[in-house]
């Protein structure tokens, strides 16, 4: 229950929900009379205006994919470790009677780096971490769908472990724990860029020493021509995974002062 509440109030703080809830205020008269409303209007169709810019989007997940390749760069990776951990995110699981295999999205990468380092010789065991929100349950969790993938990609089955229970990071991180037991210290972290960040804390919170492993890397230096730049809502979209990337790293400083005030 409290994942699901986590993620709606994530949600309701995003660009698009910052949006419905001050239309919703204005309209119901509960910003004031005629300024107040109108203040109201203009700041929802302001805010959600400026995050649906390029550059705006690129700014923000940019500089989460530049911190994970600063994080990756300082953490070189050693020739094997105990364990390669892919989190989900990277696919859709099957659905009963319309979906029958996985369907790849944009952060798929994961799952392709991910094979690449079993096949390195990274490491004799792969975890593949991610479950599933949703209450229907013909649709498929999202572990066994990646295990799909990877043994399609031909990752033998007894190397992968499945952990299809968790619904965000930090219970990737807790459970992966579980699923390795005390001797897996070591481990490559694969997810998407951006994630990276907000991953390397919460494993490292689970007692890991994390070796990141980037993937998925959206934000490129390239040059654009000017209509371009104009609102679009891939840069919306960019603007609210940046957002809910920085409100997730609150959470964990939340959890840390927490846990430090339990503990004196």
């Amino acid at each position: 229950m409290a994942a699901e509440l986590t993620k709606y109030a994530i949600w309701l703080l995003s660009p698009l929900g910052v949006w419905l809830a001050l239309c919703a205020l204005a309209y119901a008269g509960l910003l004031g009379r005629r300024k107040g409303r109108a203040l109201g209007l203009l700041v929802a169709h302001l805010q959600l205006l400026a995050f649906s810019l390029p550059w705006v989007g690129d700014a923000m997940l940019g500089s989460l994919e530049q911190e994970a390749r600063v994080l990756e760069s300082r953490r070189p990776m050693p020739a094997q470790v105990d364990a390669i951990v892919v989190l989900g995110g990277g696919l859709e699981g099957r659905f009963e009677g319309v979906r029958s295999l996985p369907d790849v999205t944009d952060s798929g990468d994961r799952l392709w780096v991910g094979a690449r380092l079993y096949k390195q010789g990274v490491a004799d065991r792969m975890v593949l971490s991610g479950g599933v929100f949703e209450v229907d349950p013909r649709l498929e969790a999202e572990a066994h769908g990646m295990k799909v993938f990877m043994t399609d990609m031909g990752v033998p089955d007894q190397a992968l472990l499945i952990e299809g229970a968790s619904r965000t990071t930090f219970e990737n991180a807790l459970r992966t724990r579980d699923l390795l037991g005390a001797d897996a210290k070591h481990i490559a972290l694969v997810t998407s860029a951006f994630h990276m960040g907000r991953s390397v804390l919460w494993f490292e919170k689970a007692g890991f020493t994390v070796y990141p492993v980037r993937s998925d890397i959206r934000v490129l230096p390239n040059q654009r021509k000017f209509w371009e730049w104009l609102p679009k809502p891939q840069a919306l979209d960019e603007s609210t995974t940046a957002i809910k990337e920085y409100l997730g790293r609150l959470q964990l400083k939340a959890s840390s002062v927490y846990e430090q005030g339990g503990a004196s």
